[in-house]
């Protein structure tokens, strides 16, 4: 009987589920919708499990499947039931699946995507966390952070030469609003929701990019933020003298070179040995390591390159 494993990783905007065989080789992936338990009902919740494990699944059956991540009970678990009769399943959190996929057992984790938290792990297993408590509490540093500080910005450009940004057309031009009056009505009247807000750091990210100086001080400021918290991290485990992988997880964190840089830059301020990492690996993919892990295959440097490949 074939040997699959089936790394789940569920987030606040999209859920990625990815098939690999003992070999490392990717056999599948799907993505659904949202999975946040304060933002969707469990019904979303569980239809985007069951969209992204089926699209991984496609084209398997009567298979031994080891899946790690979170797996909700009921029609999730039946997705793969459906057609694979033997599941083994690994519970393991973001945090997990973030080390994994950096084939790192501590360090510190700079989590920033819609949400954002960092989290810290001592080599001698304590560890730390801070943040993740949604938009109102914090999300410091986040995609929602940046998406929010670009609106407001796009709003004050006329006040002063100073202010003044592309992100004030950039902006409308995204959410599909002919003027900020437009964007106006969309916040206060229809409800502009936290993943659309969110979706706003990539306009953002873009005009910093382009070399708009406010835009630039937005991503910046987010930075700073979220960097502020993983200097408590850093702090409280003593990790200012001794060399640790930072690890950046997170739509933002990996993919916006700026807010990357500032934050690194931040961190080795306070601690000079700590070693930026942005992981070749999804967490899906480090899910599936962890999952392949529990089946007893090792993660040789080969296993890990193909996974990476696909």
């Amino acid at each position: 009987m074939a040997r699959f494993a089936l790394g789940i990783d569920g987030g606040g905007s999209k859920c990625d589920a990815l098939l690999v065989d003992e070999k490392g080789r990717v056999s599948g992936h799907g993505r659904g919708g949202p999975t946040h338990v304060y933002y969707d009902p469990p019904e979303v919740i569980a239809a985007s499990y069951v969209e992204a494990i089926e699209q991984a699944l496609e084209g398997v059956q009567d298979a031994e499947v080891w899946s790690a991540g979170h797996l909700p009970e009921g029609a999730p678990r039946r997705a793969i039931a459906a057609r694979n009769r033997h599941l083994q399943h690994l519970p393991a959190g973001e945090v997990d699946t973030a080390f994994a996929s950096a084939q790192e057992e501590w360090g510190l984790i700079v989590l920033a995507g819609t949400g954002s938290f960092v989290h810290g792990r001592t080599a001698e297993g304590r560890e730390l966390h801070f943040g993740g408590l949604g938009p109102v509490l914090n999300d410091y540093g986040s995609a929602y952070e940046i998406g929010l500080r670009g609106l407001r910005a796009a709003f004050a450009s006329d006040w002063t030469a100073a202010r003044r940004t592309s992100l004030a057309e950039a902006i409308p031009r995204a959410l599909g609003a002919p003027d900020r009056k437009a964007v106006f009505d969309l916040v206060y009247w229809k409800g502009l929701g936290r993943r659309q807000i969110a979706a706003l750091a990539r306009v953002v990210n873009q005009e910093a990019e382009a070399g708009d100086a406010v835009a630039v001080s937005c991503i910046q400021r987010a930075a700073d933020e979220l960097a502020e918290v993983a200097l408590d991290v850093v702090r409280e485990l003593e990790f200012e003298e001794i060399s640790f992988p930072a690890i950046a997880i997170g739509s933002v964190a990996r993919n916006c070179r700026l807010w990357w840089e500032r934050v690194c830059e931040r961190i080795r301020a306070a601690a000079p040995s700590a070693r930026p990492l942005v992981p070749a690996l999804s967490p899906a993919a480090g899910a599936a390591l962890l999952a392949l892990r529990a089946m007893g295959v090792e993660w040789r440097e080969e296993v890990v390159a193909r996974l990476g490949g696909g």
